[in-house]
């Protein structure tokens, strides 16, 4: 009795110490969230004592207003989700759009096209500018190969004319021509080391690889399976520091800095990754009484641009800022045997959004098509966000060796319970989900039901409990049979359900 009472009295012990640690994490995420908060706000204080009579911003206070600078300004106020053409932004009766139009600076540069298209969507104007359509004009700038940049100018082979260019196209929600081979000349560039430089055959850097990220996304890479993104995230890691910062990721500087780090961070949030509690104290470090942002630890230069930089980043907004990311790549992919009359449209487009499912490269979504077991594994741990278990176990089925494409996926299931094989050395990856398996696995993600609700529910077969419960809650497709193959189209619908249900 008494061991038993003492066993009782660790389990409740270490019960309020995990809770206590969730806690704190928890309280350690709202901090940091409400100091960047506090942060964005002072920022925008800073831009807003700055601003010039004549409605645009200078590099810094007390110089002549600049059209790129108070380009990267509208940008940053559009991602805080300022209104710049009303009131509070406007000086004499000028904003900043109408400083920019007003001067009607000669655009030259690919870059100088696309940062200006890139404004004026930010603050949802049209994109005519010195009487020229600034996306028809982008577009005309395509070569051959795909690449976008103006021959006559000396562009060859940069990169960031290319990026942008993709980058400003997509701020107007058109489809980015020639997109494949747009694609492929982009994920040809990566240099060796996995990041990115702005000429072919120059240096990686953090920069333009936190924008590289942003741009293979925009062009249809899914940044869970791509491993050009995969690689181009590897190589930010590598060149972020202790202080939390991110350099250029030149061998000759090793300092941090506030702009890579913006683009740096912008890039993993475009690849669904969350700024660390130590990415976000780092970029607060070196925001000023004023609100601005230093580019160094004590180093101020172009103080206006690198806030923009900062609050940008603060915001966790990817460019192009006035775009949702999920919403753009359900409105871009097309299947040609699926329409939006679809039974299950709204469900696999919303999964196809999230980077759970693709189609063929016959541009088919085939939603009838059977779902194998390893297929159906990675559906669930993809659309949930299941971590893969830190062990190094390995799982031992004979036709599930470490080589198969879905070893991780299958490996992660079986340590997180949701799945069994079919046997005690086979987990027929290459098998067809049934009804019934999909309704098991369904139910053990379910967080609130216990094996013991399951048992409650035991009905003649194996898995009467499981569809009883899947049932209650609403995650069964349309004419669920627990004896059939599941078909892909079935599968996004409950997927989606269970994915709707926990997170309300």
């Amino acid at each position: 009795m008494i061991k038993k009472t003492k066993s009782v009295i660790i389990k409740i012990l270490l019960f309020i110490l995990i809770i206590s640690n969730l806690n704190i994490v928890q309280a350690q995420d709202i901090a940091s969230v409400q100091k960047a908060d506090k942060s964005i706000n002072q920022a925008i204080e800073y831009l807003h004592s700055i601003q010039n009579d004549d409605g645009g911003f200078p590099i810094e206070k007390g110089k002549p207003s600049s059209t790129a600078i108070t380009s990267w300004v509208i940008m940053s106020l559009a991602s805080a989700e300022e209104n710049i053409t009303n009131e509070t932004w406007t000086k004499n009766n000028k904003n900043p759009i109408d400083f920019i139009k007003e001067k009607g600076e000669k655009l030259e540069s690919t870059t100088d096209y696309a940062r200006t298209l890139l404004a004026l969507t930010a603050a949802d104007q049209p994109y005519i500018y010195n009487r020229e359509n600034l996306l028809n004009k982008i577009i005309s700038f395509q070569q051959p190969n795909g690449a976008f940049f103006q021959p006559s100018q000396g562009e060859e082979g940069m990169i960031n004319a290319h990026m942008w260019s993709i980058l400003a196209i997509a701020s107007t929600d058109k489809e980015i021509p020639n997109k494949q081979k747009a694609k492929q000349w982009l994920i040809s560039k990566q240099n060796d080391d996995g990041g990115y430089a702005w000429l072919e055959e120059a240096d990686s850097d953090c920069d333009d690889t936190g924008v590289a990220i942003q741009t293979l996304i925009l062009l249809g890479e899914n940044p869970k399976t791509s491993t050009t993104i995969k690689k181009a995230i590897a190589y930010l890691n590598s060149h972020q520091q202790q202080d939390g910062g991110f350099s250029t990721g030149s061998w000759m500087d090793k300092d941090t800095n506030i702009a890579s780090s913006s683009w740096a961070i912008q890039g993993l949030v475009a690849s669904g990754e969350t700024p660390t509690e130590n990415n976000i104290t780092y970029m607060l470090s070196l925001q000023q009484k004023d609100g601005s942002f230093n580019w160094k630890k004590n180093i101020s230069s172009i103080p206006t641009q690198m806030t923009s930089y900062a609050i940008i980043a603060l915001n966790q907004k990817p460019f192009p800022v006035n775009i949702q990311y999920k919403q753009y790549i359900m409105h871009h992919t097309t299947f040609t045997d699926l329409n939006s009359n679809h039974w299950a449209y709204e469900e696999i487009m919303n999964l196809v959004g999230d980077y759970v499912l693709t189609g063929y490269t016959d541009k088919k979504f085939r939603p009838e098509k059977p779902v194998t077991r390893a297929e159906f594994t990675k559906y669930i741990a993809c659309a949930l966000e299941i971590e893969e278990p830190n062990t190094n176990d390995t799982i031992k089925f004979n036709d599930v060796p470490k080589t198969h494409w879905a070893y991780q996926y299958i490996k992660t299931g079986i340590k997180k319970g949701y799945i069994n094989g079919r046997a005690e050395q086979k987990f027929d990856p290459n098998g067809n989900i049934t009804g019934a398996e999909l309704a098991a696995i369904l139910v053990r993600n379910l967080p609130t039901v216990k094996q013991a609700d399951i048992e409650n529910k035991k009905g003649a077969h194996w898995y009467s409990g499981y569809v009883e419960i899947a049932k209650q809650n609403e995650l069964l497709y349309p004419n669920f049979n627990p004896t059939a193959i599941a078909t892909r189209a079935q599968c996004a619908y409950s997927v989606m359900q269970l994915k709707k249900k926990i997170e309300r």
